[in-house]
Parts: C-alpha cells; sequence; structure tokens
C-alpha cells in the first residue's frame, strides 16, 4: 500500500468530509480518486453499442434516415401536439 502525504489543512477538511460521511479519511479519500479516475476515463462502448453505431452510419452513408430539414418538421408537429394536449 502507498502513502500520499496532504497538507495539513487539506487533511483537515478531509477529515471533516469523510466524518460527515461517516467514514475514514482514508476510504473518502479513495473513493474521490476513484470517482475522479472514472471521470477523467475516456467512454468505452460496449461491443454491442459500437455494432448500433456502425449499423447507424451504415444507414446514414445509404441514405436512409432524415434531414435536419425532416427532423425540425416531427418535432414542430410534435411540439404542436403537446401544446394542443397541455393548455396553459
Amino acid at each position: 500500500m502507498h502513502h500520499i502525504p496532504l497538507p495539513d489543512p487539506l487533511y483537515a477538511e478531509a477529515q471533516r468530509a469523510a466524518a460527515a460521511r461517516g467514514s475514514t479519511v482514508e476510504a473518502y479519500v479513495r473513493e474521490a480518486l476513484l470517482m475522479q479516475l472514472e471521470e477523467d476515463a475516456p467512454i468505452r462502448l460496449t461491443p454491442d453499442q459500437v455494432a448500433i453505431i456502425a449499423q447507424a452510419e451504415s444507414d446514414i452513408d445509404a441514405g436512409k434516415g432524415l434531414s435536419i430539414e425532416e427532423v425540425r418538421a416531427e418535432l414542430a408537429a410534435h411540439r404542436q401536439k403537446w401544446q394542443a394536449a397541455n393548455p396553459r
């Protein structure tokens, strides 16, 4: 196991945060570090997700799908339908 020195003010802050969570300083710092590393990690896709994206790219290349104008028209139609059903 490795030990990382912390300046006293930082250690005191970690102690307060750990105590507020009913945890030890070591567990609190470990969890905080793991959360930070997960946030910084690149997105990892599953093989199924990669296959779905590849299929979508193929569909787009084949001309399947909607143009931006068609998407806007569909959204406008849905918006009008929702507004009619939910008057203010």
